[in-house]
């Protein structure tokens, strides 16, 4: 028996189709991979000021451990004269979030910098509902504590 096949024209004008779908779609997480909230942190710092001693140091010592254990995180150092230094991180939503360093000490300003590669770029919202759901239920959270009746296999197989 013979099998049907598309003529080649078809099966490439399907295959542009499946490519041009694939290049379309924007990366989100659990869709393939985890996509990192933060893409990118910049370190502004004074080079006379004293309030950036602290920061110059971290600079020097540990932002490049902090670069290389962040491949996915674009590190940009920039100085800016005459203010006090301050970091910036750029969030894959869009948003955008800075911290000042003023009378952070150099112990410190890993805990700054782990909190806002950690942070996800949403503001903080208050949560009045508990479930968050497309469908949402007419009849609430189910719990085995509302139920009024006891079920047992045991009782289901006396029945029949």
């Amino acid at each position: 028996m013979a099998t049907f096949r598309y003529p080649r024209v078809l099966n490439e004008l399907v295959r542009a189709e499946k490519d041009a779908l694939v290049k379309a779609t924007k990366p989100k997480n659990g869709v393939g991979a985890f996509v990192f909230p933060c893409r990118k942190m910049v370190f502004n710092y004074c080079e006379r000021s004293g309030s950036s001693n602290p920061v110059k140091d971290y600079l020097q010592g540990e932002a490049v451990k902090f670069a290389k254990e962040n491949p996915q995180i674009e590190v940009v150092v920039q100085p800016r004269p005459s203010r006090h230094p301050i970091i910036r991180a750029f969030y894959t939503n869009g948003a955008q979030k800075a911290k000042c360093l003023r009378k952070v000490t150099k112990d410190d300003i890993p805990e700054v910098v782990k909190s806002l590669r950690d942070h996800a770029g949403y503001k903080q919202r208050r949560w009045n509902k508990y479930v968050i759901s497309d469908t949402p239920s007419v009849r609430g959270i189910f719990s085995p504590f509302h139920v009024k009746e006891v079920h047992q296999i045991s009782d289901m197989k006396s029945k029949h």
